[in-house]
């Protein structure tokens, strides 16, 4: 695959109706974020308290060249380079395909050159530090337990789809935590639930005041894998289409 970067339908890097994007200048995108945390102290002793640090907001630079393909081609550009603000990013040609939503962190700069080149920069911010990539959906039976993995290098947290008839509710088990539904599921008003918020939607509504036991835990990157259930509360069948996404920091 070329190397290409798009953010919110803007070209980054590559071609397009303008010209050709240069990406010379980048930073934010393949590192870690920066971190985030509290520390304390330890009282009348040596050290600090051994506090969990975690991913702040990840802060990009994306800055280049634009070789237009006319003088009007590039004012054109220009007027469409500075409208976004917020928008998916698309890095393709360098490993896997990632993307992330984004939003414009400052102004953009672009400057002219000569007739037909411009130098460009544009800083964004991804509140959501983590990187995506492609998605597989498992279909789960209940009582018939798989074995699921990811390729990223970071937790990726499962969204269900659960069809079926089970008067009682029922339980989804992912490496042995479970999310217990209470709420009865009948047949052609599906359950949705993401892992990310917990939050349960029945046929396409949010739904309050039906959960039992509600542990949301992410699938481990690797390719072990860790176990994923689905089992009625009392009795009935079904079957849940769980989407995993590759997910990076």
């Amino acid at each position: 695959m070329s190397e290409q970067i798009i953010w919110a339908g803007r070209t980054i890097h590559g071609s397009d109706q303008f010209g050709e994007w240069v990406n010379t200048d980048s930073t934010g995108w393949d590192d870690s974020p920066e971190v985030k945390g509290d520390t304390e102290d330890v009282p009348n002793a040596d050290g600090e308290l051994d506090l969990p640090v975690y991913n702040g907001a990840r802060l990009i630079t994306f800055g280049g060249f634009l070789h237009a393909k006319s003088h009007h081609q590039r004012h054109e550009a220009q007027h469409w380079f500075n409208g976004a603000m917020s928008g998916v990013l698309q890095v393709m040609g360098h490993g896997p395909t990632l993307w992330a939503p984004a939003k414009r962190n400052g102004a953009t700069r672009f400057e002219a050159l000569t007739d037909t080149l411009a130098q460009y920069q544009v800083k964004l911010k991804c509140v959501d530090p983590r990187k995506f990539g492609d998605s597989v959906t498992y279909s789960v039976a209940v009582g018939a337990p798989i074995t699921v993995g990811h390729r990223g290098n970071y937790a990726a947290m499962p969204k269900f789809i659960i069809r079926g008839d089970m008067p009682g509710g029922y339980t989804i088990t992912v490496n042995d935590w479970n999310y217990t539904v209470t709420k009865a599921l009948q047949t052609g008003k599906p359950h949705r639930l993401d892992y990310d918020d917990g939050l349960l939607y029945v046929n396409g509504t949010l739904t309050d005041n039906s959960f039992g036991n509600t542990n949301t835990t992410f699938i481990p990157s690797g390719p072990d894998g860790v176990g994923v259930g689905l089992y009625p509360v009392t009795t009935g069948s079904g079957s849940a289409d769980m989407t995993v996404i590759d997910t990076y920091i």
